[in-house]
């Protein structure tokens, strides 16, 4: 341990030190693909896609690992919010990717294909952020991860 790291446990040792961060979680209800219910504690400020790593399998976002694009202008993580109480408001910049999405504009230099309208609940996972308890999220599609299991002869 370097002598940075003995200073800093001896400061915390006698209550010099920082106090430490306080945590608050929220509740968040996400209503899963078969219809059942999964109630769960997330962090503030993470988003509704990073929330549902609680789940037995996270938001599908229609990427490989289940990850998120750099700037979220894929727009494949879309859910319907049944009560908003407790999420963050819609950006214009989520407005926009939802936007384009529906009108099938390239995303990463690839072609996709228009996605149904938005309806009023729209909202996009990675952008939609937990600001207190209560939100109910539709989830349509989980990740799947026998996706990743690849071709099961090796070729």
């Amino acid at each position: 341990m370097s002598v940075f790291g003995i200073r800093k446990r001896l400061r915390a040792a006698l209550g010099m030190g920082r106090p430490a961060r306080q945590i608050t979680t929220y509740t968040l209800t996400y209503v899963l693909p078969d219809g059942s219910e999964r109630v769960i504690e997330a962090e503030e400020k993470y988003s509704v896609l990073m929330a549902s790593q609680s789940l037995s399998a996270p938001i599908g976002t229609g990427r490989r690992a289940g990850g998120t694009c750099p700037d979220g202008g894929c727009a494949e993580c879309r859910v319907e919010v049944l009560d908003g109480t407790g999420l963050s408001l819609m950006t214009d910049s989520e407005k926009r990717s939802m936007e384009a999405a529906v009108r099938g504009e390239p995303h990463e230099g690839r072609a996709r294909r228009p996605v149904p309208a938005s309806t009023p609940r729209s909202r996009l996972a990675c952008y939609a952020k937990v600001v207190g308890s209560g939100a109910r999220i539709q989830v349509a599609e989980l990740f799947d991860y026998d996706s990743l299991r690849g071709d099961p002869v090796g070729s």
